[in-house]
């Protein structure tokens, strides 16, 4: 699964949004460290036939969902099963876009306390030699006109198995127009491979990060 992003790193994210000739002023960016399902981010889908930057909710609830079907939304989709699972399938097929993140947490449970509970150790991961990366992503438009996503995950590779089972699709900058516009399904599903294995930089970070209320960069520091 994918359930927290880092979003402080301007820079890093107009890096990755000048492949497609787009800006985000610094004066409309919040550094976000330690960005959680609910929150607003910014992400990237067609609008009009044009590609376009929109502030977005991450996360959704379908919109035929009955009162109380579901109990939180819907903030991950299975690659495996997008195609067939009422929630996604038809997005999968015409609404795909991208969040740009400079890195995602994950955790892995590989210890035990003396009571026996499994340990959880946070890890900050980045792509190497980039300092924003393109998460894969399929939006729903809310019924106020107001854009929401879900990142999708797929299988995760050798490097990333040693954290956990799952990653999120990672789309490369010069692949992100093509799969936001491109609805060839054997195209998209390459591009919902996993990302090759050793280009993952993985580092354990603190405890700070493991509560969602707490931002800023100490959610970064190395243990």
């Amino acid at each position: 699964m994918c359930g927290r992003m880092n979003i402080s790193d301007h820079e890093g994210i107009q890096w990755l949004l000048e492949h497609l000739g787009l800006s985000l002023p610094a004066d409309r960016f919040t550094p976000k460290y330690n960005v959680s399902p609910t929150a607003a981010l910014w992400g990237l889908s067609v609008t009009r036939a044009a590609l376009t930057l929109d502030p977005m909710q991450w996360g959704f609830v379908p919109p035929w969902a009955k009162d109380g079907q579901f109990k939180r939304p819907l903030f991950n989709a299975r690659a495996e099963t997008i195609w067939e699972k009422p929630s996604f399938r038809s997005l999968i097929r015409r609404y795909r876009g991208i969040v740009p993140a400079n890195g995602f947490y994950e955790w892995s449970r590989t210890a035990k306390n003396a009571d026996g509970k499994p340990l959880r150790q946070a890890h900050y991961i980045t792509v190497d030699d980039a300092p924003a990366i393109a998460l894969a992503a399929i939006i729903q438009v809310h019924g106020d006109g107001y854009k929401q996503c879900c990142l999708i995950t797929t299988d995760a590779n050798e490097q990333m198995q040693a954290v956990h089972k799952r990653q999120p699709v990672i789309i490369e900058p010069d692949s992100i127009e093509a799969w936001i516009e491109n609805d060839n399904t054997d195209f998209v599903n390459e591009c919902l491979l996993p990302i090759e294995n050793g280009r993952f930089n993985i580092r354990a970070v603190g405890d700070h990060v493991n509560n969602a209320r707490n931002d800023g960069p100490e959610c970064l520091v190395q243990v």
